[in-house]
């Protein structure tokens, strides 16, 4: 594989013209697409969806790095956007400082096609399923979770509609 990078506007936002160019270029051969929404200088990207909808065309699919999701909340939702998987980085999100449990502790969802990919854990199987261990602990790390859940639960849906 290869990374392939692509322009960004004078706004910082992807530039879609670029973006259809490189995938032309590519057509069928892209895996993936890896999108940060709201984009890394906390942007919602004005054409996510037709960006994930050209990346669906060129047979690839679309991650996005949940990086902030507070400022979705109420908003919006991966799914919607187009996101065929994401991961819930709890580093920004849910009262989880960096390095506090740090990037990669938070949930990863996906879409229905993309189900038959996920891995069980060896030791503690889920679902029935023992391939696969990607972490020693199978559900992630349980001491940082419960921050996140207390968070979730002290602001309420009125008060996390707050927290972008």
């Amino acid at each position: 594989m290869k990374v392939v990078p692509v322009a960004s506007d004078k706004n910082g936002n992807i530039d879609f013209e670029d973006l259809k160019r490189q995938c032309e270029k590519y057509n069928n051969r892209i895996s993936s697409a890896m999108i940060t929404y709201p984009s890394t200088h906390g942007v919602f990207e004005d054409r996510i969806k037709e960006i994930c909808d050209l990346i669906h065309e060129h047979g690839a699919q679309v991650y996005m790095d949940g990086a902030n999701l507070n400022a979705q909340l109420g908003l919006t939702s991966p799914g919607y956007i187009g996101a065929d998987v994401g991961h819930l980085n709890l580093h920004k999100t849910f009262a989880i400082p960096h390095g506090g449990g740090g990037p990669g502790i938070g949930a990863i969802g996906c879409k229905s096609h993309l189900a038959p990919f996920i891995p069980g854990h060896c030791v503690s199987p889920i679902n029935g399923r023992k391939d696969g261990a990607v972490a020693a602990a199978p559900y992630g790390n349980g001491g940082i979770m419960p921050i996140s859940y207390s968070f979730i639960k002290m602001m309420g849906a009125p008060g996390l509609l707050k927290t972008a």
